[in-house]
C-alpha cells in the first residue's frame, strides 16, 4: 500500500472538488482508520478530509481494505480445517499406529514360563496312562497333550518334551480324592505332577 499511498498523496486537481496544498501523513490516516486517534486529533483530521479529495479517497480505500480483511478472517475456514489441525490429527494417528504395534507385541507374546493347576479330567488321565515313560517327546501323545492344554485355555504354542515327576496310576476307588495336574511349561518343556486334593 506504500507505493499506492505515495502516488495518491500527490495533489489531484479536479474541477468539482476542493484542493488542499498539504496532505495528511499516511500514519495519521492509518491511525484514523484504526480508531487510535484522540478526539482533538480526530477533529483536525476529519476537517482536512472534508476539504481534500485525495486524502478522502485514501481513507475510503483504506477502510474498504480493512473491512475486506475482517470479512476474510471471519469467513475463513473453521479451526479444524487448518493445516495445524490436520498435522495434529496425523501425528495422533501415527502415534496410535506405532504404539499399537508395540502394545500388540507386548500383549500377544507368550510368557516364557507358564504354570497352571488343572483338574485332571478323563482326557488328561488317558494321555498320562498311555505309557509308563516319565519322558515323552514329539509324537501323537505329546500332540494330544498340547491340544488338551490349549482346550483348557493355556497359551501354549508348541511343546518339545513332557516330563512326569512320577508315574501316574489311576485310583480304583469311585469315591477317591480329587486329582489335579500341576503343570509348568518352560522353553517348550512341560513338567507335569499329579497331586491328590481333599
Amino acid at each position: 500500500m506504500g507505493k499506492w499511498a505515495k502516488k495518491s498523496l500527490e495533489p489531484s486537481v479536479s474541477p468539482d472538488s476542493p484542493v488542499s496544498d498539504k496532505h495528511l501523513a499516511v500514519e495519521d490516516l492509518a491511525r484514523l482508520a484504526d480508531g487510535t486517534v484522540d478526539d482533538v486529533g480526530r477533529e483536525r483530521l476529519l476537517r482536512h478530509i472534508n476539504r481534500c479529495q485525495a486524502c478522502y479517497e485514501i481513507l475510503h480505500h483504506t477502510l474498504k481494505d480493512v473491512s475486506n480483511a475482517k470479512t476474510r478472517i471471519s469467513a475463513a475456514d473453521p479451526w479444524w480445517k487448518t493445516k495445524a489441525a490436520y498435522a495434529l490429527a496425523a501425528s495422533i494417528i501415527l502415534l496410535f499406529v506405532i504404539s499399537g504395534q508395540f502394545a500388540y507385541k507386548y500383549w500377544s507374546r507368550v510368557p516364557k514360563v507358564i504354570s497352571a493347576t488343572l483338574d485332571l479330567d478323563q482326557n488328561l488321565k488317558n494321555i498320562l496312562l498311555e505309557d509308563d515313560d516319565l519322558r515323552f517327546g514329539k509324537g501323537a501323545r505329546l500332540n494330544r497333550l498340547l491340544a488338551a492344554l490349549q482346550q483348557k485355555g493355556l497359551p501354549v504354542k508348541d511343546l518339545n518334551l513332557a516330563v512326569l515327576s512320577k508315574p501316574y496310576y489311576q485310583k480304583k476307588s469311585l469315591f477317591g480324592p480329587r486329582e489335579v495336574l500341576h503343570i509348568r511349561i518352560e522353553h517348550g518343556v512341560a513338567y507335569l505332577e499329579v497331586q491328590e486334593v481333599e
